[in-house]
């Protein structure tokens, strides 16, 4: 069997350190548990924050563990918090029952509403430009119409009283189109519909 070497002074110094790192570690992940403030944990170990924060970035399985040693020091802190607030509700004080209804009751919440303002810039035309672009370009079709067909089909009329009346008949079919009614029906000039009572 081979004889192992024996350890040299530094050699012995760095796996003593490193013991002693170790058990720094242990106990600043016991200290989170029973105090989850990591300045707290650390002053009352005699471990600096820097030194904390560099072990948890080198070492992972600390980083855990430290982590896990948090959230159930916030567990322990928040049932304490919690059973002294049945204490003070239990004592008639005011603020506890109003904080705990608060934050554990839907209907006494505290709700925050917000109202937002905006305008719509759209390249779209509203609806008041179009129907002025529709009677635009109606006259422009009754006025082309009315040259054409007047001569030939109704000559009793003159242009001007043909575009006239094809100008009545595309509005009266524009007015009748069921798009157009049932956008009229929200219309805000209209009366409230009455309910049979």
């Amino acid at each position: 069997m081979a004889r192992k070497k024996p350890l040299t002074k530094e050699e012995k110094r760095l796996k003593a350190l490193a013991a002693k790192t170790e058990d720094q570690k242990r106990a600043l992940v016991a200290q989170l548990r029973r105090t989850p403030i990591v300045q707290l944990a650390c002053e009352r170990t005699g471990v600096g924050r820097s030194t904390y924060y560099q072990w948890r970035a080198r070492d992972k399985i600390f980083a855990r563990a430290a982590e896990r040693a948090l959230k159930a020091g916030q567990f322990l802190i928040n049932d304490m918090a919690e059973s002294r607030l049945m204490r003070m509700i239990q004592d008639d004080n005011l603020t506890a029952i109003i904080f705990w209804l608060k934050h554990n009751h839907p209907k006494y919440a505290v709700t925050t509403r917000v109202i937002h303002e905006y305008e719509v810039a759209t390249e779209h035309p509203s609806l008041e430009e179009m129907n002025r672009s529709i009677g635009v370009v109606n006259k422009m079709i009754a006025n082309s119409m009315a040259k054409k067909i007047a001569p030939r089909l109704l000559p009793d009329l003159t242009v001007d009283e043909l575009r006239e009346q094809i100008e009545k008949e595309l509005e009266d079919a524009e007015r009748d189109a069921p798009d157009r009614k049932r956008m009229e029906e929200f219309g805000e000039d209209r009366e409230e519909p009455k309910l049979p009572t």
